[in-house]
């Protein structure tokens, strides 16, 4: 080949090609006739060449230059192209760049322990010119797709996360001390399964002092079910706040779920739906209202124990509005505590496939049915996390714990 020769080891080629480069392509091979036929071949097509002439040399190039394109002769001094291979592929920074093996056609076998490693393809000497520019150009174009689908990833995993955020700020994570017109303590916790979910939970004290709270899980998960969620929250707040009685009074649970309803049936294009439990608390008399739209019902941890209240049932929000919404009404007494959860905690899943379901609820309650809210949600989540193992998360998981008519803190039980 008619090339110029070398300007030295580990340097670029110094022939001017003929557009802006293409692609930077690390040329590594121990004989320099070797590098100057590829140069020539390569340089024309617009591409910048570096070269190294064994592995060690390689290993520096791809540290300091980042090459698009490897390609790697197999039988090299000091480190050859297998080991060089075997480098890059256990670095996540360089096993992304594709090598395309160089070697004699009677070292085949090694050549194919070498695609196996990762390689992207191999070149047979003697070069042939149309073979090399085919498959050069073979990889990079893969490169450049993976390259674009990596970015995408990139992207879409930064919006997730700031979707997370935002979704993290929409659920109350500042839970205020219990003071004499407001004794009420409360804790609560929300872990999407992706990073955004579908499961929510929301508290606030209304106009007239009384505290509204809510958890509630929409049909499916990920994006759509955040923005669900997202639009279900502030519906509530909103029909609380404007909603009043025929005499001027706030809204019953009922009426609030029965408007909301309405509200979410409309444009449902994408037939989602949530089921959410609703209630009203009295911070004062322990007044407690509730109203259940295919939720599971809550727990009371009370002196006798852990009991389940059954509440009156109506469908899931987002699907009818023929159907209305009835409350159920109980009192609580100084140191019951409510627990309200989604069935992300009782469907969590082992290894073996079975769920951790009521019974293990109920005695992961019983336990700690004395204890502060903040205790409570957190012996439930660590005996999730012990019974799950290291099985990933398959559902939302959301749960609060309130307890009513205690001011201070353990000695008060």
């Amino acid at each position: 080949a008619n090339a110029a020769p070398l300007t030295g080891k580990g340097q670029h080629r110094m022939v001017k090609p003929l557009t802006e480069p293409q692609a930077k392509i690390l040329v590594v091979d121990d004989k320099p006739k070797n590098i100057r036929l590829l140069e020539a071949f390569l340089i024309p097509g617009g591409h910048q060449v570096i070269n190294a002439s064994n592995g060690e040399e390689a290993l520096q190039q791809v540290q300091q230059q980042r090459p698009d394109l490897i390609l790697l002769d197999l039988m090299m001094p000091i480190m050859d192209g297998y080991e060089v291979l075997k480098h890059l592929k256990a670095d996540e920074r360089w096993r992304e760049i594709p090598v395309i093996m160089i070697s004699a056609l009677d070292d085949i076998k090694r050549v194919a322990q070498c695609i196996e490693r990762g390689a992207e393809d191999y070149l047979p000497k003697p070069f042939d010119p149309v073979l090399l520019r085919a498959r050069v150009n073979a990889c990079l174009e893969k490169k450049r797709l993976r390259d674009q689908a990596k970015e995408y990833s990139d992207r879409l995993e930064r919006e997730l996360q700031a979707a997370r955020d935002i979704q993290m700020s929409m659920v109350p994570t500042i839970f205020p001390a219990p003071e004499p017109t407001r004794p009420v303590e409360i804790s609560a916790t929300l872990e999407p399964a992706r990073q955004v979910g579908g499961d929510l939970y929301d508290f606030f004290y209304t106009d007239e002092g009384q505290l509204c709270f809510l958890i509630g899980d929409v049909s499916d998960k990920g994006a759509p079910a955040a923005l669900f969620m997202a639009r279900t929250t502030a519906l509530v707040r909103l029909v609380d706040n404007l909603l009043r009685t025929s005499d001027g009074g706030p809204p019953t649970p009922e009426q609030i779920m029965n408007r909301v309803n309405d509200e979410l049936c409309r444009d449902n294009g994408m037939q989602m739906f949530v089921t959410l439990l609703l209630g009203v608390l009295d911070p004062m008399s322990g007044a407690l209202k509730c109203c259940n739209a295919g939720h599971l019902a809550p727990y009371v941890l009370g002196r006798n124990g852990v009991k389940s209240l059954e509440t009156a049932q109506g469908i899931p929000l987002g699907i009818s509005t023929s159907l209305g919404y009835d409350s159920s009404g109980w009192t609580l007494s100084p140191g019951d505590c409510l627990f309200i959860f989604t069935d992300g905690i009782t469907e969590a899943m082992d290894s073996e496939g079975k769920l951790f379901g009521k019974k293990r609820l109920e005695e992961a309650l019983q336990a700690v049915a004395r204890e502060e809210p903040t205790k409570v949600v957190a012996a439930v989540i660590e005996k999730i996390s012990e019974f799950t193992d290291a099985v990933p998360q398959s559902d939302d998981i959301a749960a609060m714990a309130l307890r009513y008519g205690i001011l201070s803190g353990p000695g008060n039980r």
